[in-house]
């Protein structure tokens, strides 16, 4: 599969004349090309691809798979690199899309970048350290060094954050070219003294149209959304996972997760949707508590097809 049109000019690779020096001389002082390869593996990606201005041979270099395969074995060790494009490390090291695309999973923030769908009991709130759980496990990446979380209530609390890939163009042609994994995960947990509910749902949608929950009044919120996860339309894909947790068994977090092929191809949205509620319909903050919110697509996950073998192979007899 060929690059797409928003992608072919980011891709592309200069032909250069045989015996050119371009790029190789520098005040008349001769330098390898893979010395400069070799100078450029100390950059950070976004100096690389500014160095790729610089001029053709340059544009080549701070292109090739080499290049990019040096700089995962040397970052990532002692993983080593698949025979991948050097787009797909690029995308890796330069941006979060392999890493979590979700905002304020903590609520540390308050309850920026969520929607909420419905507030019911007393409503959603953020606790600064959890109130009746143990604290969150420490040294645990997805909390990003934050102790708060979510909390809710006797009646459901749920909100959605949304990822939208509209304007991720790379991202979207390793999606069709490589069918990654959808990686979505949590951490929930109940207070010591009252059972609850827990409910992880990701929704993957081939269109860019939202929802508008603000238009719908509040106690049917909830179920509307309920509705579209569970009886999606052919263009949507939807997992979930739900838990409860019986009274007096609650206060340790413990991690849910999802990983999926099984998405559209041309994915165009993605909602990572909680909800949770307590079992004794007790005034006050008693049902589940989340945090730490992962949604990513598995780069480990991404095999390389024949045509990226015989690239790499081409790469090393150059």
């Amino acid at each position: 599969m060929g690059p797409t049109s928003s992608t072919f000019k980011f891709l592309k690779e200069f032909d250069l004349e045989e015996n050119s020096l371009n790029g190789l001389q520098i005040k008349n002082v001769y330098i390898p090309e893979e010395i400069i390869s070799n100078i450029f593996t100390y950059l950070s990606p976004s100096d690389i691809l500014n160095c790729s201005s610089v001029c053709k041979r340059w544009f080549n270099i701070a292109k090739s798979n080499a290049l990019w395969h040096t700089i995962y074995n040397e970052k990532e060790y002692p993983k080593k690199a698949k025979h991948l494009p050097w787009y797909v490390f690029y995308l890796y090291f330069a941006t979060d899309n392999f890493k979590n695309l979700i905002e304020n999973g903590n609520g540390q923030d308050g309850f920026k970048n969520w929607t909420i769908v419905y507030n019911g009991g007393d409503k959603f709130r953020v606790e600064k350290i959890p109130v009746g759980s143990d604290p969150l496990p420490e040294g645990i990446p997805d909390f990003r060094g934050k102790q708060s979380c979510f909390a809710t209530s006797f009646e459901i609390s749920s909100k959605y954050q949304v990822v939208d890939l509209k304007e991720k163009n790379l991202l979207k042609y390793i999606i069709r070219k490589y069918k990654p994994a959808l990686y979505a995960s949590e951490w929930f947990a109940g207070r010591f003294d009252c059972g609850c509910f827990y409910k992880l749902n990701i929704l993957c949608n081939k269109n860019h149209i939202q929802p508008s929950p603000t238009m719908i009044p509040d106690p049917v919120r909830a179920y509307i959304l309920a509705a579209s996860i569970e009886k999606p339309d052919p263009a949507s894909y939807s997992l979930s996972v739900e838990k409860k947790i019986e009274q007096w068994a609650g206060r340790a977090w413990e991690k849910v997760e999802i990983l999926s092929k099984d998405y559209p191809e041309d994915i165009a949205n993605i909602y990572f949707c909680h909800e949770g509620r307590d079992t004794m319909f007790w005034s006050g903050h008693y049902g589940s508590k989340m945090a730490g919110g992962v949604l990513r697509f598995d780069f480990d996950s991404i095999l390389p097809t024949d045509d990226d073998v015989s690239d790499n192979e081409d790469d090393l007899s150059n």
